[in-house]
Protein backbone atom coordinates (compact mmCIF):
# COMPACT_ATOMS: atom_id res chain seq x y z
CA UNK A 1 0.00 0.00 0.00
CA UNK A 2 3.17 2.42 0.51
CA UNK A 3 5.29 3.31 -2.64
CA UNK A 4 8.69 4.85 -1.33
CA UNK A 5 9.85 7.89 -3.22
CA UNK A 6 13.04 10.19 -2.91
CA UNK A 7 12.17 13.66 -2.92
CA UNK A 8 15.78 15.92 -1.91
CA UNK A 9 17.51 12.99 -0.18
CA UNK A 10 15.21 12.12 2.07
CA UNK A 11 13.03 9.00 1.46
CA UNK A 12 9.47 9.32 2.16
CA UNK A 13 6.59 6.60 1.78
CA UNK A 14 3.08 7.71 -0.01
CA UNK A 15 -0.34 6.15 -0.45
CA UNK A 16 -0.43 5.99 -4.49
CA UNK A 17 -4.60 5.51 -3.99
CA UNK A 18 -4.89 8.79 -3.03
CA UNK A 19 -3.62 9.73 -6.58
CA UNK A 20 -6.48 7.88 -7.78
CA UNK A 21 -9.45 8.70 -5.04
CA UNK A 22 -8.16 12.31 -4.01
CA UNK A 23 -5.53 13.57 -5.85
CA UNK A 24 -5.16 17.12 -3.67
CA UNK A 25 -4.93 15.20 -0.78
CA UNK A 26 -0.61 14.30 0.14
CA UNK A 27 0.15 12.02 2.56
CA UNK A 28 3.57 11.50 3.40
CA UNK A 29 5.43 8.96 6.16
CA UNK A 30 8.94 9.90 6.97
CA UNK A 31 11.38 6.85 7.88
CA UNK A 32 14.65 7.16 10.12
CA UNK A 33 17.13 7.91 7.39
CA UNK A 34 18.15 11.19 5.43
CA UNK A 35 18.97 13.59 8.41
CA UNK A 36 22.01 14.59 10.57
CA UNK A 37 21.28 13.20 14.12
CA UNK A 38 23.63 10.08 15.54
CA UNK A 39 23.93 7.52 17.55
CA UNK A 40 20.49 6.03 18.52
CA UNK A 41 18.77 9.26 16.73
CA UNK A 42 20.44 8.00 13.45
CA UNK A 43 19.31 10.16 11.50
CA UNK A 44 16.49 11.58 10.51
CA UNK A 45 14.77 12.07 14.26
CA UNK A 46 12.02 14.33 14.19
CA UNK A 47 10.82 14.49 17.71
CA UNK A 48 11.57 16.86 20.69
CA UNK A 49 12.07 15.88 24.57
CA UNK A 50 13.56 11.93 23.55
CA UNK A 51 17.51 13.35 24.33
CA UNK A 52 18.81 14.06 20.88
CA UNK A 53 20.40 17.87 20.61
CA UNK A 54 17.77 20.56 19.56
CA UNK A 55 20.04 21.91 16.80
CA UNK A 56 19.46 18.42 15.13
CA UNK A 57 15.82 18.15 14.78
CA UNK A 58 15.69 21.79 14.05
CA UNK A 59 17.94 21.02 11.02
CA UNK A 60 16.35 17.22 10.43
CA UNK A 61 12.67 19.10 10.41
CA UNK A 62 14.60 22.39 7.74
CA UNK A 63 15.94 19.21 5.87
CA UNK A 64 12.25 17.60 5.61
CA UNK A 65 10.07 20.90 4.75
CA UNK A 66 12.39 22.06 2.22
CA UNK A 67 12.49 18.23 0.47
CA UNK A 68 8.36 18.67 0.36
CA UNK A 69 8.06 22.01 -0.23
CA UNK A 70 6.32 22.61 2.80
CA UNK A 71 5.80 25.93 4.15
CA UNK A 72 6.89 25.92 8.36
CA UNK A 73 4.55 28.33 9.25
CA UNK A 74 1.65 26.59 7.70
CA UNK A 75 2.29 23.19 9.73
CA UNK A 76 0.17 22.66 13.08
CA UNK A 77 1.56 19.98 15.55
CA UNK A 78 1.35 18.86 18.67
CA UNK A 79 2.72 18.30 21.98
CA UNK A 80 0.84 14.42 22.30
CA UNK A 81 0.15 13.11 25.88
CA UNK A 82 -1.54 10.05 24.72
CA UNK A 83 -4.98 10.97 24.97
CA UNK A 84 -8.43 11.75 23.00
CA UNK A 85 -8.10 15.35 22.48
CA UNK A 86 -8.47 16.66 19.06
CA UNK A 87 -8.31 20.29 18.10
CA UNK A 88 -9.90 22.14 15.02
CA UNK A 89 -7.44 23.85 13.35
CA UNK A 90 -6.64 26.67 10.46
CA UNK A 91 -3.58 27.90 11.15
CA UNK A 92 -0.21 26.29 11.85
CA UNK A 93 1.69 26.43 15.16
CA UNK A 94 2.12 24.05 18.39
CA UNK A 95 -0.56 22.46 20.23
CA UNK A 96 -0.30 21.33 23.85
CA UNK A 97 -2.14 18.17 25.10
CA UNK A 98 -3.57 17.55 21.76
CA UNK A 99 -3.61 14.03 19.74
CA UNK A 100 -5.57 14.86 16.24
CA UNK A 101 -6.24 17.60 14.50
CA UNK A 102 -9.45 18.44 11.90
CA UNK A 103 -8.99 21.21 9.41
CA UNK A 104 -10.93 22.06 6.35
CA UNK A 105 -8.31 24.71 5.34
CA UNK A 106 -6.50 23.95 2.39
CA UNK A 107 -2.32 24.52 2.61
CA UNK A 108 -1.98 23.18 5.99
CA UNK A 109 -0.04 20.85 6.81
CA UNK A 110 -0.99 18.21 9.99
CA UNK A 111 1.77 16.24 11.61
CA UNK A 112 1.29 13.39 13.68
CA UNK A 113 4.60 11.72 15.77
CA UNK A 114 5.31 8.61 16.46
CA UNK A 115 7.42 5.32 17.19
CA UNK A 116 5.06 3.15 17.89
CA UNK A 117 1.70 4.20 17.63
CA UNK A 118 -0.49 3.98 14.96
CA UNK A 119 -0.72 7.46 12.24
CA UNK A 120 -4.08 7.40 11.51
CA UNK A 121 -5.26 9.89 8.63
CA UNK A 122 -8.70 10.57 7.92
CA UNK A 123 -9.94 12.66 4.49
CA UNK A 124 -13.27 13.17 3.54
CA UNK A 125 -13.07 13.93 -0.32
CA UNK A 126 -16.30 15.31 -1.10
CA UNK A 127 -16.63 18.07 1.82
CA UNK A 128 -12.60 18.69 1.54
CA UNK A 129 -11.93 17.88 5.69
CA UNK A 130 -8.87 16.14 6.92
CA UNK A 131 -8.14 14.87 10.24
CA UNK A 132 -5.08 13.27 11.81
CA UNK A 133 -4.96 10.95 14.35
CA UNK A 134 -2.33 9.51 16.94
CA UNK A 135 -3.53 6.03 18.38
CA UNK A 136 -1.69 4.43 20.67
CA UNK A 137 -3.13 1.97 22.93
CA UNK A 138 -4.36 4.69 25.44
CA UNK A 139 -5.63 7.08 22.71
CA UNK A 140 -7.23 3.87 21.04
CA UNK A 141 -8.92 2.91 24.04
CA UNK A 142 -9.74 6.31 25.17
CA UNK A 143 -12.09 6.54 21.62
CA UNK A 144 -9.92 8.81 19.44
CA UNK A 145 -11.24 7.81 16.61
CA UNK A 146 -14.92 8.07 17.51
CA UNK A 147 -14.10 11.32 19.03
CA UNK A 148 -12.85 12.35 15.56
CA UNK A 149 -16.02 11.41 13.88
CA UNK A 150 -18.16 13.52 16.43
CA UNK A 151 -16.26 16.43 14.88
CA UNK A 152 -16.35 15.60 11.41
CA UNK A 153 -20.29 14.71 11.39
CA UNK A 154 -21.58 17.02 13.59
CA UNK A 155 -19.55 20.20 12.15
CA UNK A 156 -18.61 18.86 8.72
CA UNK A 157 -21.46 17.14 7.93
CA UNK A 158 -19.16 15.18 6.00
CA UNK A 159 -20.58 11.65 3.70
CA UNK A 160 -18.54 8.69 5.68
CA UNK A 161 -19.37 6.14 2.99
CA UNK A 162 -16.80 8.49 0.46
CA UNK A 163 -14.45 8.89 3.48
CA UNK A 164 -10.79 7.65 2.74
CA UNK A 165 -9.24 6.14 6.04
CA UNK A 166 -5.21 5.62 5.93
CA UNK A 167 -3.02 3.47 8.19
CA UNK A 168 0.53 4.65 9.16
CA UNK A 169 3.25 2.27 9.94
CA UNK A 170 3.08 1.13 13.98
CA UNK A 171 3.69 -1.72 16.31
CA UNK A 172 2.39 -5.09 14.88
CA UNK A 173 0.41 -7.64 17.35
CA UNK A 174 3.30 -9.77 16.92
CA UNK A 175 5.91 -7.53 19.09
CA UNK A 176 3.36 -5.86 21.22
CA UNK A 177 2.96 -7.08 24.19
CA UNK A 178 1.09 -5.22 27.54
CA UNK A 179 0.00 -6.15 30.75
CA UNK A 180 -3.35 -7.72 31.57
CA UNK A 181 -4.94 -4.69 33.37
CA UNK A 182 -4.22 -2.81 29.85
CA UNK A 183 -5.69 -5.24 27.56
CA UNK A 184 -8.87 -5.15 29.33
CA UNK A 185 -10.07 -1.98 27.80
CA UNK A 186 -10.33 -3.64 24.46
CA UNK A 187 -12.02 -6.48 23.60
CA UNK A 188 -11.01 -10.20 23.13
CA UNK A 189 -11.09 -10.53 19.84
CA UNK A 190 -8.21 -8.22 19.38
CA UNK A 191 -5.65 -10.05 22.55
CA UNK A 192 -4.27 -12.87 22.85
CA UNK A 193 -2.65 -14.23 25.98
CA UNK A 194 1.39 -15.27 25.10
CA UNK A 195 4.47 -15.77 27.23
CA UNK A 196 5.54 -12.63 28.35
CA UNK A 197 2.19 -10.70 28.43
CA UNK A 198 -0.87 -10.05 26.50
CA UNK A 199 -0.41 -9.19 22.57
CA UNK A 200 -2.76 -6.42 21.21
CA UNK A 201 -3.51 -6.53 17.42
CA UNK A 202 -3.89 -2.44 17.94
CA UNK A 203 -3.69 -2.24 14.02
CA UNK A 204 -6.85 -4.31 13.40
CA UNK A 205 -8.34 -2.26 16.72
CA UNK A 206 -8.27 0.88 14.54
CA UNK A 207 -9.34 -0.73 11.22
CA UNK A 208 -12.82 -1.88 13.52
CA UNK A 209 -13.33 1.78 15.02
CA UNK A 210 -13.29 2.76 11.75
CA UNK A 211 -15.93 1.13 9.75
CA UNK A 212 -17.97 1.28 13.14
CA UNK A 213 -17.53 4.85 12.51
CA UNK A 214 -19.22 4.66 9.19
CA UNK A 215 -16.40 4.23 6.41
CA UNK A 216 -16.24 0.98 3.75
CA UNK A 217 -13.89 -1.02 4.51
CA UNK A 218 -12.65 -0.86 1.13
CA UNK A 219 -12.18 2.67 1.75
CA UNK A 220 -9.06 1.99 4.35
CA UNK A 221 -5.70 1.26 3.68
CA UNK A 222 -2.56 0.58 5.54
CA UNK A 223 0.47 0.66 5.37
CA UNK A 224 0.91 -2.49 7.07
CA UNK A 225 4.79 -2.17 8.04
CA UNK A 226 5.77 -2.90 11.70
CA UNK A 227 8.20 0.08 13.23
CA UNK A 228 9.57 -2.67 15.88
CA UNK A 229 10.35 -5.15 12.83
CA UNK A 230 12.49 -2.80 11.15
CA UNK A 231 15.57 -1.26 12.41
CA UNK A 232 16.45 0.09 9.73
CA UNK A 233 13.48 1.90 8.44
CA UNK A 234 11.96 3.30 11.36
CA UNK A 235 12.82 4.36 14.91
CA UNK A 236 10.48 2.09 17.66
CA UNK A 237 9.75 3.04 21.11
CA UNK A 238 9.48 -0.55 22.44
CA UNK A 239 12.48 -2.37 20.28
CA UNK A 240 14.47 0.43 21.51
CA UNK A 241 13.32 0.52 25.59
CA UNK A 242 12.26 4.05 25.07
CA UNK A 243 15.66 5.56 24.08
CA UNK A 244 14.84 6.17 20.52
CA UNK A 245 13.74 9.29 17.81
CA UNK A 246 10.50 10.09 16.16
CA UNK A 247 9.10 9.27 12.82
CA UNK A 248 6.49 11.66 11.13
CA UNK A 249 3.19 11.15 9.24
CA UNK A 250 2.48 14.75 7.26
CA UNK A 251 -0.70 15.44 5.46
CA UNK A 252 -1.95 18.57 4.18
CA UNK A 253 -5.48 19.45 1.12
CA UNK A 254 -3.18 21.15 -1.56
CA UNK A 255 -4.13 24.72 -2.43
CA UNK A 256 -6.07 25.06 -5.52
CA UNK A 257 -4.38 26.21 -8.88
CA UNK A 258 -4.53 29.86 -9.34
CA UNK A 259 -5.99 30.49 -12.54
CA UNK A 260 -3.88 31.87 -14.84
Amino acid sequence: MIAWIDRAGIEVGTFPVLDALAPECKVYITTRSGGVSTGRFESLNLGEGVGDRRRNIIQNRRKLYASLQINPYAVARAVQVHGARIEVVTRGGVYRGVDGFVTSARGLTLVVNTADCFPLVIYAPSEKVLATLHAGWSGASLGIVPKAFEILNGRFSINTGHTIGLIGPGICKNCYTVPKARSERFPEQFKKRGKSGWHLDLLSYCIEQLTSCGLERRNIFSANLCTSCDPELFFSHRRDGGHTGRQWTLATIERSPQPV
